[in-house]
């Protein structure tokens, strides 16, 4: 049993460390696909979580999500100044996205895809890639505009009407590039590390 935990905690502290490189260094943390595709940077980091959620278990990645939000909370208040700072100085939106995207793929995938043949798995796991994305995002826009609205938040460049639709507008463009890289990446990563994770006793 006490070794069996050694592993979790040691795959644990990889992820969180790789989480850790990823905030620091900007271009670890997203794709830039500027010279592709003029203004899309899909942030790539929600899918660390995600894949850490489905080799560890719902409870370890909904801890890891939280510590990518503990540092995304840090940021914001230590480098204040811009929109993206406001937005993540709530630390409501800072955290239940991140621990949100653990904890539901975890599930998910322990439940209904662990067990599965690889095509199914495959499919299963670029869905939940997509799904990753979308927690993330959708859940980061309705806690903003919830805090902005309660906050009743005065700063230059944000709209005092249509909140919702303003935040749409500027994220929905990554999205789409965030649910298609997420589907590649937790489909070829997911594929490649479950099957080692399976063998050296960590199954969720």
């Amino acid at each position: 049993m006490t070794n069996n935990k050694t592993k979790y905690l040691v795959v644990t502290t990889f992820f969180m460390a790789i989480i850790l490189l990823q905030v620091l260094i900007p271009w670890l943390g997203y794709i830039p696909l500027g010279a592709v595709i003029v203004g899309a940077q899909p942030t790539i980091i929600q899918f660390t979580v995600a894949i850490a959620a489905i080799l560890l278990g719902a409870r370890w990645g909904a801890f890891i999500g939280g510590f990518w939000g503990l540092l995304t909370f840090w940021q914001a208040w230590s480098t204040p100044g811009s929109i993206g700072s406001l937005m993540f100085q709530n630390p409501f939106t800072a955290f239940i996205p991140r621990i949100l995207v653990g904890l539901v793929i975890g599930m998910a995938f322990n439940k209904w895809l662990r067990n599965k043949n690889l095509g199914v798995r495959t499919l299963g796991l670029g869905f939940l890639g997509g799904l990753a994305a979308l927690i993330n995002t959708v859940g980061v826009v309705l806690l903003t505009v919830i805090g902005f609205t309660v906050m009743r938040t005065n700063f230059t460049g944000i709209p005092n009407h249509n909140l919702l639709g303003w935040l749409l507008g500027i994220v929905s463009f990554n999205s789409i590039f965030e649910i298609i890289t997420g589907i590649i990446l937790v489909a070829a990563i997911g594929n490649a590390l479950v099957p080692i994770a399976e063998r050296a006793g960590i199954k969720g």
